[in-house]
């Protein structure tokens, strides 16, 4: 393709153009040296005026010298100094009159002479433009300006400080702004005899000040000492003298103890902010007198100009951004045109409207390639979606029957592991001989392999859809290893491996809160992958706690297998990993096993990681935390649940079609005060509902393969069934929980079945005890209030016992005991039916007494277990 042929050659030529003229114009007209120019000038202005209030303050100066010079060396003063007569006298008047009258900023001169403490001999005062000879003569040795003026030279001139006119401590008004020039008078024999002072009113010398510096500029005429003596504003003229205390060096926060450099600097003044300034130092009396003259400009005052060269350069700016914009508006609409069928065509092949847009395929441009190239793509798309289309319908359908499998699954294994498992159980509460217990344990160890099985197939994909929660409960670790090195020992030993279990002591004899079942799995499958893959050597299972910032269990399975490739160990210690579909066997997959090790590790927060040697075997290590449960020296054994006895007749109403799980629900509640009615069809149990009020109701979600949740919730919401309705089913938690609080996933445990069984029967014989002291105390911290609740558990079964010695050997002192220790869980609890089966005196109790207390104490055990599973499911 040519370069002149290219469309976008054309655009990147124009814009760029159009891009570095813009530039360059608005650089041009709104930067290029405006503000250098304008505060250029504007330093040249107050430099200006610096200068002109300068010349203004010296030429007064002068003047003052000239006419001070003239007085003192006229004719007129030196005749009367050589004969004091009234001629010579009248001619002094006359002079100092004269001038008082041709300099209208001198408003008093006096001659004072050197003796009788500097008495005045002569003073002429001038008040509204009226010259008066004053005979009000003082004395003016004390005065500063009389002490420095008589010690100087014949011709010297003194200068006092500025300052308001003030005699004695009081400041003429109205306030003048006053300077004084004295000079020495002296006789024939160049003796001084006294001083010549003029008082000089500087309010026009402030004026002038004011009109040097106009609105823009400020001038500030300051001491040594930063008091304002000219300033803008009259109110800050004079603060010591005035006792306004304003001070320069305050208003613009500077150092009073650094001088003043002359020339520009920067200054911040505290109701106005920046400002530039320039500063000159005036000095005179011979360098004796300093003074700063101040000229300032608002930084905001001196860029107006600026602003406003910016706001016309912007206007300009967007009339020429506007022209260029119209200008590329009509270049790309001229161009546009030629690619509007290739934007609108695929536009309509993206919203699925039928094309029917002739493409310019012929072109030589960048147009015509990309139609090209979108008739060539929509072709081959076209094909590929038809094939993708048809690949999603076959995955769709076999995603529907693998959950349509699995649910039907789960329910058809679900249900005969709970029948083994739960007739299991029972079979351990009977009593077995030491003959039939291996076989007992052997039953029970594959059941519960089964189980983890089963489990490993259903929460493969709850696992991924983060559906599994963990369940905390306390576990003997060393009883749950045991239970799986001893079920698949004789595995190993098949395969002539040598399987060892090394368990350390920290573990034993103590319980912690785990999840007991998803423990299982992590474990059963790194110990099944190992024997997979182990041909000959050994297979280690270890178990140790790392006491580190909390409680972590380290287990650890090591083979001599065949190893895993280097690549796939990276993976499994991904934190991420996932299992991936294209790799297969040991070299490849890590298989569904180690994909729920992964997810079930990282659910309980732990690590899992893998060390492999090609040929030599493999490690896997995984770290989970722990809560420590209550010690206990010897190996927990399953003891004797004690349930209140039941002193009326109660009608339970059994729904199922299973007959392993009818027959365990028989065996479960076989009581002499519990009618159980099992029914397998839904007519016998309208029928039943119907004739026979039921006071508690056990059902399966299904029935005859269908689904019961509509029927119960209709039975719920019409009050039809007024009686607690207990789920036992092998459907999912949340289908069960959306009916009633109370369900049973299957397998379940068959004890805590009874309990809540128990729990709901009994409330209507006993008072139920109240737990929500316990749950505020302890903030509704799960681990916390187990922990009280299995403490208050032991404490009771410990009350049942101490009871019944107590009553038969009739120890009074151990009977108040009881009840002093008893009376504080009846308080917070309201135990009130244990408070009415107490008598005061262990003489009172009698037999009856002794069962109803029993009753009422396995009642509140009942209680506390159930709540004890409720906070293990939270």
């Amino acid at each position: 393709m040519k370069i002149r042929h290219s469309i976008v050659t054309r655009f990147a030529l124009f814009f760029t153009g159009l891009i570095i003229f813009s530039i360059l114009l608005s650089g041009y007209l709104v930067f290029t040296n405006a503000s250098r120019v304008i505060v250029d000038y504007s330093k040249e202005r107050i430099m200006h005026t610096s200068e002109l209030a300068e010349q203004s303050f010296y030429a007064l100066l002068n003047e003052v010298s000239n006419d001070i010079a003239v007085i003192s060396n006229s004719p007129t003063l030196k005749n009367y100094i050589a004969e004091n007569s009234n001629k010579t006298t009248d001619d002094v008047h006359e002079l100092f009159e004269v001038t008082l009258k041709n300099k209208a900023s001198y408003f008093q001169i006096r001659l004072i002479g050197s003796e009788n403490n500097g008495r005045e001999i002569i003073r002429l005062d001038k008040i509204n433009q009226q010259v008066i000879i004053s005979n009000n003569l003082q004395e003016k040795g004390s005065q500063e300006y009389f002490k420095e003026a008589i010690k100087m030279n014949k011709g010297d001139f003194y200068f006092s400080e500025i300052n308001l006119n003030e005699e004695y401590g009081l400041i003429s008004e109205p306030y003048i702004p006053t300077l004084r020039a004295a000079s020495p008078i002296f006789d024939t024999k160049n003796a001084v005899i006294g001083i010549v002072i003029i008082n000089v009113d500087l309010t026009k010398l402030f004026a002038t000040l004011n009109n040097i510096s106009g609105n823009e500029f400020k001038l500030y005429l300051i001491d040594h000492n930063g008091q304002y003596l000219y300033s803008p504003v009259k109110t800050q003229q004079f603060g010591v003298q005035t006792k306004t205390n304003f001070n320069f060096y305050d208003d613009f926060n500077l150092n009073p103890n650094l001088a003043l450099n002359d020339g520009f600097s920067q200054l911040n003044e505290k109701t106005k902010g920046e400002l530039l300034s320039y500063i000159k130092e005036l000095t005179h009396f011979k360098g004796l007198r300093t003074l700063y003259l101040v000229s300032t400009i608002e930084d905001n005052v001196l860029m107006e100009s600026a602003s406003l060269v910016r706001k016309n350069s912007i206007q300009t700016l967007l009339g020429v951004c506007l022209l260029s914009i119209l200008i590329s508006w009509f270049f790309v609409r001229f161009f546009s045109k030629k690619i509007n069928k290739i934007t609108e065509a695929i536009s309509n092949y993206d919203k699925g409207i039928d094309n029917s847009i002739e493409l310019p395929i012929n072109r030589k441009d960048e147009i015509g390639a990309l139609a090209l190239t979108f008739y060539k793509m929509k072709t081959k798309i076209d094909s590929q979606v038809h094939a993708l289309q048809t690949s999603l319908k076959k995955e769709k359908e076999a995603r529907n029957e693998r959950d349509e499998f699995l649910q039907n699954m789960s329910h058809e294994m679900r249900t005969p592991l709970n029948a083994i498992l739960g007739l299991t159980k029972l079979l351990h509460k009977n009593a077995p001989t030491d003959a039939q217990l291996p076989i007992i344990n052997t039953l029970e160890r594959t059941s519960n392999s089964l189980a983890g099985l089963v489990y490993d197939v259903l929460d493969h994909k709850k696992l991924t859809e983060g559906k599994v929660h963990i369940t905390h409960e306390p576990t003997n670790i060393e009883d749950l290893l045991k239970d799986i090195y001893a079920t698949y020992q004789y595995e190993a030993i098949q395969k002539g491996l040598t399987f060892t279990l090394n368990i350390d002591e920290k573990l034993k004899r103590q319980s912690f809160l785990t999840d007991p079942l998803r423990l299982s799995q992590i474990v059963i499958n790194l110990v099944v992958n190992a024997i997979k893959y182990t041909q000959e050597g050994t297979i280690r299972l270890s178990a140790k706690l790392i006491d580190e910032k909390a409680p972590l269990l380290e287990i650890k399975v090591t083979d001599t297998g065949i190893g895993i490739l280097p690549e796939n160990i990276e993976k499994i210690n991904d934190r991420f990993f996932r299992e991936k579909d294209d790799l297969s066997g040991r070299y490849g997959s890590y298989g569904l096993g180690l994909s729920i090790v992964k997810q079930l590790t990282i659910l309980f927060g732990g690590t899992l990681k893998a060390v492999s040697e090609k040929g030599k075997g493999s490690e896997f290590c995984v770290k989970v935390p722990v809560i420590s449960a209550l010690k206990t020296e010897t190996k927990v054994v399953d003891k004797p649940i004690v349930y209140p006895k039941l002193n009326k007749q109660y009608k339970m109403l059994h729904v199922e079609d299973d007959l392993s799980t009818l027959e365990l629900i028989s065996y479960i509640f076989d009581e002499d005060n519990i009618q159980l009615i099992q029914l397998n069809k839904w007519h016998l149990v309208i029928e039943s509902i119907n004739q026979n009020r039921p006071d508690i109701i056990i059902s399966d979600l299904m029935l005859e393969n269908e689904n019961l949740s509509p029927k119960l919730l209709d039975w719920i919401s019409t009050k039809k069934v007024t009686c607690p309705i207990l789920l036992v089913s092998a459907t999912e938690p949340e289908m069960m929980s959306a009916i009633s609080t109370l369900y049973f996933q299957k397998p379940f445990n068959i004890d805590y079945l009874k309990d809540t069984v128990f729990k709901l029967l009994a409330s209507h014989e006993y008072s139920a005890p109240d737990f929500s002291s316990i749950y505020s105390n302890y903030d509704h911290n799960s681990t916390k209030i187990i922990k009280v609740l299995k403490l208050l558990e032991e404490e009771f079964e410990t009350y049942i016992k101490r009871m019944d010695a107590v009553f038969k050997s009739k120890d009074e002192h151990e009977w108040e005991a009881i009840l002093h220790k008893l009376i504080a869980h009846i308080n917070n609890l309201k135990l009130l039916s244990l408070s009415d089966a107490l008598p005061k005196k262990v003489k009172a109790v009698s037999t009856e007494d002794l069962e109803n207390i029993r009753n009422a104490f396995a009642y509140y055990l009942c209680c506390i277990r159930v709540e004890i599973q409720i906070n293990l499911k939270d």
